[in-house]
């Protein structure tokens, strides 16, 4: 499997862009413009876009292994979306 993931050090309680640029040959991920993640090749078949906040995780390793399970939150939580764009940009 071709995994890759990082820690947002981003500040999270104040607001910020989020963008996932998936072109045909790389996928990039940034945060307030910056890049955050880059990856090559990019993923094969459609994109699909899920939002949520809960306390579940579920880990993928590189080496194709599945850990999963609950993490306890002593404070509240939420989420706040201002807007969402999903474009399709034309194959350059």
């Amino acid at each position: 499997m071709r995994i890759r993931e990082t820690a947002i050090t981003a500040p999270m309680d104040d607001w910020h862009v989020y963008a996932i640029d998936w072109q045909r040959d790389h996928v990039c991920f940034r945060i307030d413009s910056q890049m955050v993640l880059e990856h090559a090749p990019s993923p094969r078949g459609p994109l699909c876009f899920v939002l949520w906040l809960d306390n579940q995780y579920a880990v993928v390793t590189p080496w194709a292994n599945l850990g999963w399970g609950l993490i306890e939150h002593a404070e509240q939580q939420w989420l706040e979306v201002d807007w969402i764009a999903i474009e399709r940009i034309a194959d350059a």
